[in-house]
Parts: C-alpha cells; structure tokens; sequence
C-alpha cells in the first residue's frame, strides 16, 4: 500500500511504492545478479532513485523469509558502522 501518513511527532512519512519482480531471470538486474552470485533464491532490494521516491523489490517464498532478509540486512548495516567499515558514498 503507498500512501502518505502522520507521525505522533508530526512528521510526514510517505510510504514507499512496492515492485514485485517475478521468479527468473527476466530483467537485466535479475540477470546480473545471477551471473555475479549463481542461482538466487529470494532477494529484498530497496532503491532511492533519484527523484527522491523509494522503490523495494522483492522475490520471497514467505513473509518470513523476505522479513529475516531485511533483518541479516540490518545487522550487516549496524556492524559495517560500528566497526568503522561502512563506506557512505557522500
């Protein structure tokens, strides 16, 4: 669902669109990744795109298992920082 929303504090959230992308190899992304790190079986992609909207992607047997990619996500996101090895790109 995409909506715009208002925090307790008063601040905007606007709620990101969501792309579904089928199993196979069926667009270029998907077929680099494959030819990069073999066979894929799920996947949790968010992008910030230029003009400012979010857009996640996703292949997922579960609700679950696409929730535990984000959360491994995460985690690597928190330890890269507090071990001084996460590169911003700015």
């Amino acid at each position: 669902m995409r909506g715009v929303y208002e925090s307790a504090g008063g601040c905007r959230i606007t709620m990101p669109k969501v792309t579904r992308i089928y199993p196979g190899a069926v667009n270029e992304l998907i077929q680099f990744l494959e030819e990069h790190f073999r066979e894929i079986e799920g996947f949790v992609a968010t992008f910030h795109l230029a003009n400012g909207e979010i857009v996640t992607t996703y292949e997922a047997g579960s609700y679950l298992e696409a929730a535990g990619l984000v959360a491994i996500t995460q985690d690597t996101i928190d330890t890269l920082a507090r071990d001084g090895e996460f590169v911003a790109k700015k």
